[in-house]
């Protein structure tokens, strides 16, 4: 049922409010808000580290509150440092082509896809990990005629940037990568593309217009080329190892994280503090604080609440639509360490929601949770999702996260979709159950037995969906 004007009213307002820069500044409602102390005659900064409380219940707390919130402001680096490893460091991992070159996948995302959770299922991804240490690399992009693509560049906490059909045509380019601060040349011919942090994802989305055989867009891939100015050869060995299951491994690797790739400015402080547990004085450092018993025990406590509480909150992540979520400020996270989270536990690689517009959605339009073990549903769109390049609407298995593998092999609903029967006033209603439908022509997405989830992606997402206009039905219970 669609949702009513209330609904959509409230939406665009709430969208409307945090767009543009609220979210990059101090949304504090009253007051003098931040200042810099530097610029005051009588403030100086300390020359020692700050006290780490001397024994006992104290020091263990104090080392579990550090832990807890390096565990929700590091989770989404770790995650992202995890498959940089198995890509472009571990030289024994399926997949590997080191820094500075694509891994073309040349098939559609199926069940069990590997590189991360909740992949869409209509695009060719092609993925690469950057080190611009040593200087620029050169991104070469192909004319690509009408189809769409997206270079998708993700900094290692998270946040994206794109250059794509939306953001520069569909014309051909070649693009210098460079890290914030880098003051040296870049080649004759080339344009500046400036990334945050030197360690850098890219993940490129090019549109397969036919599923069954995308080879029109497996072609286009392959004109997209890296090529580093400079010979580069990552030393392996000051890499630590992609340990997430243990407190103690991901501390190293938030630590290896923030020293070699750096923090905005405005979160040193928030980082400083992690230095009492060794995050950003280097191994060594971790290594002699979870020497000491009470800091080990607050240390792994925090992290074990932080993860809970992560998992527990990755399907809620978003601003209410009815049951549906928006995931508002995915790719631009800003201070929303939780959030960002949340969002890159459900799955790494979002996209901004200016290039893609998401929903999602774990529960029907009675609030209860999706579950194909214990009712069938049916999502009926009046107008479908208002996007210039393309829009999908995608199924995932709740247990894992992946599409759910079943007898017709369908696991998306989109624009291109063969055979889709629409209704005498043009709308789209479409099956979702884990049986057959008794009627053979029913527009069919097949659902696991147990729970799963929705995701709608709106590809360059039009105004009435910026805007908070067009909204999603809600998915209803047409029986057991």
């Amino acid at each position: 049922m669609p949702f009513n004007k209330s609904i959509a009213t409230g939406v665009a307002l709430c969208l409307a409010a945090l767009s543009g820069h609220a979210l990059a500044r101090d949304s504090t409602a009253a007051g003098r808000g931040a200042y810099d102390p530097n610029h005051a005659d009588q403030f100086q900064w300390p020359a020692h580290p700050d006290l780490m409380p001397a024994t006992g219940e104290s020091r263990r707390i104090y080392a579990q509150t550090l832990a807890y919130d390096a565990t929700l402001y590091g989770t989404s680096a770790v995650l992202e440092y995890v498959q940089m490893y198995q890509q472009a460091i571990d030289p024994q991992s399926p997949g590997h082509t080191g820094f500075n070159r694509f891994a073309h996948d040349r098939r559609l995302a199926k069940p069990g896809y590997a590189p991360f959770k909740t992949p869409n299922a209509d695009t060719l991804y092609s993925n690469a990990w950057l080190d611009l240490t040593d200087g620029p690399v050169i991104l070469t992009v192909p004319d690509a005629g009408k189809t769409y693509f997206t270079v998708n560049l993700i900094d290692i906490y998270g946040n994206s940037s794109n250059i794509s059909a939306r953001t520069r045509g569909f014309g051909p380019g070649r693009y210098a990568i460079v890290p914030v601060g880098y003051d040296g040349p870049i080649p004759e011919g080339t344009e500046r593309f400036t990334v945050t942090t030197p360690y850098c994802w890219i993940l490129m989305r090019v549109l397969a217009r036919d599923l069954a055989n995308p080879v029109r867009a497996q072609a286009l891939q392959s004109g997209f080329t890296l090529s580093p100015t400079k010979s580069q050869a990552a030393e392996t060995d000051a890499f630590p190892e992609p340990d997430t299951k243990s407190a103690a491994g991901f501390m190293h690797i938030l630590d290896w994280v923030v020293r070699n790739n750096g923090y905005p400015e405005a979160e040193g402080a928030y980082v400083q503090r992690l230095r009492m547990i060794g995050v950003g004085k280097g191994p060594e450092a971790i290594d002699e604080a979870m020497r000491d018993p009470e800091i080990r025990a607050g240390v792994q406590r925090g992290y074990a609440q932080a993860q809970s509480a992560i998992n527990d909150s990755s399907r809620l992540s978003g601003y209410p639509a009815g049951t549906w979520k928006v995931p508002a400020d995915i790719g631009a996270y800003g201070y929303n360490y939780f959030y960002r989270a949340a969002i890159n536990t459900l799955g790494t690689g979002a996209n901004v929601t200016t290039e893609n517009y998401p929903f999602n959605t774990f529960a029907d339009s009675e609030g209860d949770a999706l579950d194909g073990s214990k009712h069938k549903y049916r999502l009926t769109f009046t107008t479908p999702p208002p996007a210039k390049f393309f829009w999908s609407l995608t199924l995932y298995d709740a247990r894992t996260r992946e599409l759910y593998p079943n007898a017709i092999n369908r696991y998306i609903v989109n624009d291109r979709t063969p055979g889709l029967v629409h209704g005498k006033d043009g709308t789209l209603s479409i099956a979702i159950q884990h049986t057959r439908p008794a009627d053979p022509k029913a527009n069919w997405l097949p659902a696991p037995d147990g729970p799963f989830y929705l995701v709608i992606r709106a590809q360059g997402p039009d105004a009435d969906l910026l805007e908070g206009r067009w909204l999603p039905p809600g998915v209803e219970k047409v029986g057991q």
